[in-house]
């Protein structure tokens, strides 16, 4: 079918309010939609149509998401719809985005093309502990505290002089001055960024370089931005200075009551914000394809009791016919903790390990989930706690991550000693990085080379030692081949698998998370890319594996939110937890409670067909009362089913 053929296919599928967003013209628009409501599908077919119905040679569309799996997702159905067209089409987070214009043209900022990216906090604190060491700055506050003040100012784009006016206190204002100043000098000497830097450096390079702004604005004529509820004030001001003043070709998917990363510099008048600086039309989008009928009641029950929220905000409609076949909805009582774990994990055991769909258990806490995880495990149940990964924690995988980086940096001296750490643990050698270093700034500087040729000469215990110096060799050190060496690699590692696995921990998870991001990544920039756009896409990534099948995953509600499950459980629904006793202290009307109402609205509408709300009297020590959550949802609800345990 032709690319035209598959756009109407697809258009023909929508619904009228779905068919009118996707075929929206010029000007700004906000859809407001709910969850289940079919935005992707809704984005997917508005991209695609400006795509297929233009010239080619115009324009371009970019695509904005806040996770990289959506936008993998994303890529791929459009892909599917238009792939002659995807050339024109840039989709990816934020951070990705602002990667790529800084990638193009941020020598302007004192950005080289080749910039290293800092994701885990151990890295960015060793940074920030090289700056202070470096400078005279004697800070009176533990820098790991410190450290979350820096980046909380950088995402509100704060800039060093500009922190006087939020600190109280004129000395801390100067101590933090300097430490943020300091820091971001460190960043530059490094040619490094972080992730709140990559959004602050972007913003700089746009406002302060009008033209290149410009340039960027006729390149892409629509904008498309998912989950815009997200978005902090970093995030949305380079928008702002992205589209200047007369653009307004701005299409935002967003639902402020699935607000809930306030603590990320969120909230729900970013919608109001954006409908007022872009003039911007508002279709709504409240009809619910996913939940049952008796999900969305409660649903509508629980977020009516916000005050916070769009002026005119549509109640959910009930996408799906009501089924009495089987309950829908249970709530499940427990006397512990301990009990309410061992109950989930009974009934999952009882009820859908044996049934098609999918099943996940939610609870707004980690430590709740921990639990779960156990009483999983004791059944001869496997489960996974969703978190990201920011780092590999195989020592195979650690190395073949060390060796692309001091590849990509002959110089790096931390990245040297990852490498040769990793290298000893993995083959066997007894290197010594310092005298390595040491000989290496004596002649050539390349400390892989040095390593290369102290390699041949020396003995290592692993028998594949000599045939990866080899490609290592051949590959990395003489020319820039990362493909081969990568595949090579893997290869060994996969062809040995008993052996490595018997080793070293985690092996087997890592190659699962290494074979999806190089494929992901190459989709991303294409095969064609040098190491060090490999490099800063896979910084931006999470190392997490991918579900093994029969793998429950456990989720918290941040974690669960853009999925979906046919069976989700969701527990822990008590006082103090979920709403958390931090939001009760601030009031029951305040903006911290409104927001643990949204974490319990965005549970419940993850599930397609049942969903298992459950609580117990006593958590640990403390007793516990039902949240007051369950009377807001339940309330005048018929034919749930309510038992103890």
């Amino acid at each position: 079918m032709s690319q035209s053929g598959n756009l109407n296919a697809l258009l023909n599928t929508l619904t009228p309010v779905q068919l009118e967003a996707a075929t929206w013209a010029d000007g700004a628009l906000m859809l407001l939609a709910g969850p289940g409501s079919g935005k992707t599908r809704v984005l997917t077919s508005r991209i695609a149509k400006l795509l297929v119905e233009s010239d080619p040679a115009s324009w371009r569309v970019l695509a904005l998401t806040f996770t990289t799996r959506a936008a993998d997702e994303m890529r791929s159905r459009i892909s599917d719809i238009a792939p002659a067209q995807m050339d024109r089409l840039l989709v990816g987070t934020f951070h990705s985005f602002a990667v790529e214009l800084l990638r193009q043209s941020g020598s302007h900022v004192g950005v080289r093309t080749d910039f290293k990216i800092y994701s885990t906090l151990p890295d960015r604190m060793k940074l920030l502990e090289e700056a202070v060491r470096s400078s005279d700055i004697d800070f009176p506050e533990p820098l790991n505290k410190a450290f979350f003040v820096l980046d909380g100012l950088r995402d509100r784009l704060v800039s060093p002089e500009e922190c006087g006016k939020l600190f109280q206190s004129e000395q801390r204002a100067q101590y933090f001055s300097q430490l943020y100043t300091t820091y971001h000098a460190h960043l530059a000497s490094q040619n490094a960024l972080d992730f709140p830097a990559i959004i602050y450096k972007c913003h700089e390079l746009l406002e302060s370089y009008p033209l290149i702004a410009e340039r960027y604005r006729r390149t892409f004529r629509y904008i498309c931005i998912d989950e815009f509820q997200d978005t902090n004030t970093a995030q949305y001001r380079l928008i702002k200075v992205f589209t200047g003043k007369a653009y307004r070709n701005v299409c935002v998917v967003a639902d402020d009551d699935q607000v809930i990363y306030q603590w990320n510099g969120a909230s729900p008048k970013r919608l109001q914000d954006f409908r007022a600086d872009f003039d911007a039309d508002v279709l709504q989008m409240p009809t619910n394809f996913r939940c049952p009928p008796e999900v969305v009641h409660m649903a509508n029950r629980l977020v009516s009791n916000n005050k916070l929220r769009s002026p005119g905000k549509r109640p959910l409609e009930a996408g799906k016919a009501s089924e009495t076949l089987e309950e829908r909805v249970r709530l499940v009582t427990f006397d512990t903790d301990v009990s309410e774990a061992a109950g989930i994990a009974q009934d999952i055991k009882q009820n859908f390990l044996t049934r098609t769909g999918t099943v996940a258990v939610i609870a707004r806490t980690k430590g709740l989930l921990e639990g779960v995880k156990a009483a999983l495990t004791e059944l001869g149940i496997d489960a996974r706690i969703a978190q990201r990964r920011d780092a590999f924690e195989s020592v195979p995988y650690q190395w073949l991550h060390a060796s692309l980086l001091i590849a990509n940096r002959r110089s790096d001296e931390d990245a040297f000693r990852a490498f040769v750490e990793s290298g000893n643990a993995l083959w066997g050698y007894e290197a010594d990085a310092d005298v390595l270093i040491s000989e290496a700034a004596l002649s050539h500087g390349d400390l892989l080379r040095a390593w290369v040729t102290w390699a041949k000469e020396a003995t290592a215990a692993s028998a594949h030692a000599s045939s990866i110096v080899v490609t290592l060799s051949k590959s990395l050190a003489d020319r820039s081949d990362f493909h081969v060496f990568c595949r090579t690699t893997v290869n060994v590692f996969d062809g040995n698998k008993g052996e490595f696995e018997n080793a070293f921990a985690s092996v087997d998870e890592d190659a699962g998370a290494w074979k999806s991001l190089y494929r992901e990544i190459i989709a991303t920039v294409g095969s064609d890319a040098p190491l060090d756009t490999f490099l800063q896409e896979l910084e931006m990534r999470s190392k997490e594996p991918p579900l093994r099948d029969g793998t429950i995953p456990l989720l918290t509600i941040h974690s669960s939110k853009g999925n979906e499950f046919n069976h989700v459980y969701l527990a822990g629904l008590a006082e103090d937890i979920l709403p958390s006793f931090q939001s009760k202290k601030e009031g029951p009307n305040s903006p911290q409670l409104e927001e643990e109402r949204r974490n319990c609205f965005v549970a419940i509408t993850r599930c397609i067909d049942t969903l298992t709300l459950s609580y117990a009297s006593r958590y640990g020590t403390w007793a516990r009362q039902p949240s007051r959550f369950l009377q807001e949802m339940l309330q005048g609800q018929s034919g749930d089913s309510s038992y103890h345990a």
